[in-house]
């Protein structure tokens, strides 16, 4: 028994070092582990590149001490972010949490708000699918043809007056 805390224990030591940024790929299911041996925050980076991205919303699960995880921020570049910090206890050790899908072009980050020595495995699942780009010359040709559209119609309405 004291083997796995010791192990536990050496794996959180070097966790935060680790793991502080994915980048976010098409079809892609999350599942970032974070130990929580202290008091503190832990946060992970998922770096979007320059395409737009439908995320699922993002379960949270936690085992051991999970009342120690105070709460969750989903933060993106120009917003303050999202709190949620109402889990659901589950069996045994166990806490859920979910967070609202998004969509996104940006970067976002996912930080963990932890209290007490507690070790707490908590683990953020969620699919990631890459939108569709919207092509630009069709929008062109587009813009052009409502635009000419307008025209003719403006000079109907003079030829009737």
């Amino acid at each position: 028994m004291k083997m796995h805390v010791l192990a536990a224990t050496a794996f959180a030591a070097i966790l935060p070092f680790a793991a502080q940024a994915a980048t976010v790929t098409s079809g892609f299911n999350y599942d970032v582990a974070v130990l929580t041996p202290s008091t503190g925050s832990y946060s992970v980076t998922y770096e979007v590149g320059d395409s737009s991205w439908d995320i699922s919303p993002v379960s949270f699960t936690a085992n051991g001490v999970w009342s120690d995880i105070q709460e969750v921020t989903i933060t993106f570049s120009n917003d303050p972010g999202t709190i949620y910090s109402l889990w659901t206890q589950g069996e045994g050790s166990t806490a859920t949490l979910v967070a609202d899908g998004f969509t996104t072009s940006d970067d976002f980050i996912i930080t963990y708000l932890y209290s007490g020595a507690g070790v707490v495995l908590a683990t953020a699942t969620f699919t990631a699918t890459e939108l569709p780009a919207v092509p630009v010359p069709a929008a062109g040709v587009l813009l052009v043809s409502a635009l000419a559209g307008l025209g003719v119609a403006a000079k109907r309405r003079r030829n009737k007056a």
